[in-house]
């Protein structure tokens, strides 16, 4: 990701947000943007929990950063120690095929499809009206972050 300070972007992390002529961006599954809510500092490696620190800093410092929605393992995942080939292998195989359906509905209930470009403002306003804690029990049923009542917490702050 790269981090605008001062007028000048500096990479942390190679190969993750890139700069455009719009300015900053950055890749998000659409279900990432529900745990970004939640987000507190928590997560499966040291590399991991710094990488997203910087994602959710970068955000709410700079909420018209441009965020591409994507389909697949994004800026979030590129550290996780659970990133294999073929997308999240956290549960083994069909970790992937439950992250992707998330994000289907995720896409759904926001009014978006992979490869729209939108920005966090823009996301956040999406969030507030269009998604309850309560569909949080839908869409993340079988996350193992539910249970802890981060994201419905940060969704609850959101729409008030």
């Amino acid at each position: 990701m790269r981090r605008c300070l001062g007028g000048q972007f500096f990479a942390l992390y190679l190969g993750m947000a890139i700069e455009t002529q719009e300015g900053l961006e950055m890749r998000l599954r659409a279900h990432h943007l529900l745990c970004l809510l939640g987000f507190r500092g928590l997560g499966y490696s040291r590399e991991y929990v710094e990488n997203m620190s910087q994602i959710a800093d970068q955000l709410r410092s700079f909420p018209e950063t441009s965020i591409e929605v994507v389909g697949k393992p994004d800026d979030i995942c590129s550290p996780c120690p659970f990133l294999g080939e073929k997308g999240c292998q956290q549960r083994g195989v069909e970790s992937e095929e439950r992250a992707r359906g998330r994000d289907k509905d995720v896409m759904e209930r926001l009014n978006m499809v992979t490869g729209d470009k939108i920005t966090w403002s823009e996301v956040e306003k999406r969030l507030r009206s269009s998604i309850s804690p309560e569909d949080l029990d839908v869409i993340c049923q079988d996350c193992q972050w539910l249970p802890q009542g981060y994201c419905v917490e940060g969704l609850k702050r959101l729409r008030d």
